[in-house]
């Protein structure tokens, strides 16, 4: 074992709550001859079996429920009500992908007679499989610890494939409480591994030992690139899950009162800690001081406090680095000509809090930092704007396209819009945050490389077809 610790934190205090023995290279590698081994028996097991016990998982999560719950909230800082939620969404993208299987991995049985070449076609049979590639190690992320771990494990082993997984070093404790709900589940040994440690020290293994065939990774762009890199570079298949920018368009026949509480839920949820969070919002003139008045009047209705809380809407960021982030933006953006409507500093309170805020920005300034980079908190900048055209400027003007949301009572012309917006989905009269778990997710431009993620695109993914010739 390493000499070195990883200290978890409680951001609502600013306590210790956990110190773990952080894994070194020989770990690492240990945990990847373990899933190397257990591969080829659990490949070799009936589908049916497979799937039995990601049921059988999922149950396990439901009894364990109330734990997991409370080791959730404590290291992540989460509210309790979206804790539960993510939860819940764990367990389904478990059964799931239990459910899912059968279909992916169904394969088919090409007509090969009806291609003149090779000579002899109408003499053969053809059947075509998917079968698993071996060890698939995955990093998780500190906004959502227990749907990326669902994601990263339960559809690939569902293939048939082993799993390595590194969780934050911010929420670590969920992964092992659920690494725990696994194996009393009665996965075999191997199977599904939790390596707990610094980013560099645990992945530049995972991303060149030779055993592990594909890396799937959620966090931000400029690691995501970095990891596609040498994944390519050693022959490892990717899946890259990064950041967002995600702009909403309100237009001026929108309903204002439902697009603002629709904003505000999406951009604050989870202290706006959240990849398709909105953090652009883009309001038609017309109606600009009448849809501010709305989100200033629900934004100071948050309840910021204890996560612990049923009342509270809003908790901490996940760490003191974060708050300094979040006092650089609205500094930067101040500087720049905007205007803070509400909040705009850190809570005077133990523990990571910064205020839900909100910028009036009248002449969005390209350098704009809030209007151009992913800001990973509970900052809010509001533009106005004047006909589609520019609308649709303003949506594309960042490097990201992950997700959208247009607003407006005229179907054509959301659809005009949603068709010219750069991203991986666009909602209409809905939340940026809207995801469909068994569905591919992901967008475009630097918020989209390699394959996109979701329960059965993982499947597919990280299975390869096999083709069976059966001269008759």
């Amino acid at each position: 074992m390493s000499s070195k610790e990883v200290v978890v934190y409680n951001p609502a205090t600013g306590e210790v709550i956990a110190v773990l023995s952080s894994a070194s290279r020989e770990d690492v590698k240990n945990a990847v001859d373990e899933a190397e081994r257990a591969f080829h028996k659990w490949a070799a097991l009936p589908l049916r079996e497979r799937t039995r016990l990601l049921r059988k998982a999922a149950e396990y999560m439901e009894l364990a429920f109330d734990e997991l719950l409370k080791t959730l909230v404590a290291e992540s800082g989460k509210p309790i009500r979206d804790a539960r939620a993510e939860l819940w969404r764990a367990i389904e993208i478990v059964r799931a992908s239990a459910e899912e299987a059968r279909h992916v991995l169904e394969g088919s049985s090409p007509r090969v007679d009806a291609y003149d070449y090779p000579p002899g076609n109408e003499s053969r049979l053809v059947v075509e499989r998917r079968e698993p590639i071996g060890v698939v190690a995955g990093a998780l992320s500190y906004n959502n610890p227990a749907s990326t771990f669902a994601h990263k494990v339960a559809p690939v082993v569902a293939a048939g494939n082993t799993a390595v997984v590194k969780p934050s070093t911010h929420t670590p404790l969920t992964a092992l409480r659920l690494y725990d709900v696994f194996k009393k589940a009665g996965f075999p040994d191997g199977v599904v591994n939790v390596v707990v440690g610094s980013g560099e020290e645990v992945f530049n293994e995972l991303l060149e030992n030779s055993k592990v065939a594909a890396i799937s990774f959620t966090g931000s762009t400029a690691v995501g690139l970095q990891v596609a890199a040498k994944a390519a570079g050693r022959g490892k298949k990717y899946m890259i899950a990064p950041s967002g920018s995600d702009p909403a368009i309100v237009f001026k026949d929108a309903d204002l009162a439902k697009a603002a509480a629709t904003v505000v839920r999406a951009r604050f949820e989870n202290a706006g800690q959240n990849c398709n969070a909105t953090k652009r919002v883009y309001v038609e003139r017309e109606v600009y001081d009448e849809f501010v008045k709305l989100v200033v009047e629900k934004t100071a209705a948050l309840r910021v406090g204890d996560p612990m809380e049923e009342a509270t809407d809003m908790g901490p960021l996940i760490s003191e680095k974060m708050v300094k982030a979040m006092e650089g933006f609205v500094a930067d953006a101040v500087s720049k000509g905007a205007k803070v409507l509400l909040g705009g500093k850190r809570m005077e309170r133990r523990g990571f809090f910064f205020e839900p805020t909100l910028l009036q920005v009248l002449n969005g300034r390209e350098d704009m930092r809030v209007l151009k980079e992913e800001v990973f908190g509970p900052v809010l900048p509001i533009v106005p704007f004047e006909g589609e055209e520019e609308a649709v400027e303003l949506a594309n003007s960042t490097q990201y396209g992950l997700q959208a949301a247009v607003f407006t009572s005229d179907y054509r012309k959301a659809l005009r819009v949603a068709s010219a917006i750069r991203a991986g989905a666009v909602m209409i009269n809905d939340s940026t945050r809207v995801r469909f778990d068994a569905l591919p997710y992901g967008g475009v431009k630097y918020s989209g490389f390699g394959w996109r993620e979701g329960v059965r695109s993982t499947m597919y993914y990280f299975t390869e077809p096999k083709y069976y010739v059966l001269g008759l």
